[in-house]
């Protein structure tokens, strides 16, 4: 009986301060390092999205939208619904086109390719 009560306690004792002692191990990562990628990549996705809303919002974007039967206000609600990933994709895309709008450059067959381009993988990926 003595030896059953001894084996159990130690059971118990073993269990008890492995617990403790795997509480106290230390995270992988920071907690402090999480939040600052965590707040650096919201900082970034909202760069991206202003991007995109931007070259949405341009004169030369509604026009080329409205004569294809394209709806621009659809596509600026579904930006918010972009995950990162495919927000980073599209802002690229739209930094080339702001570069070729702000330019003045007159190949307008580039520019509308990479225009149209936005505005679609906005609105396919936003459904």
């Amino acid at each position: 009986m003595r030896v059953r009560t001894t084996v159990v306690a130690g059971v118990l004792f073993s269990l008890l301060w492995s617990s403790s002692a795997v509480a106290q191990q230390r995270h992988v990562v920071d907690p402090a390092a999480m939040r600052e990628a965590v707040a650096r990549q919201a900082v970034t996705d909202q760069a991206n999205r202003d991007l995109v809303l931007g070259v949405l919002h341009r004169p030369q974007v509604r026009e080329i939208a409205d004569r294809l039967g394209l709806s621009v206000t659809r596509a600026e609600n579904a930006v918010s619904t972009l995950s990162s990933t495919e927000l980073a994709r599209v802002a690229e895309s739209a930094r080339t086109a702001e570069v070729q709008l702000a330019g003045g450059t007159d190949k307008i067959v580039l520019s509308l390719t990479t225009l149209l381009l936005i505005i679609l993988i906005v609105i396919l990926v936003a459904r």
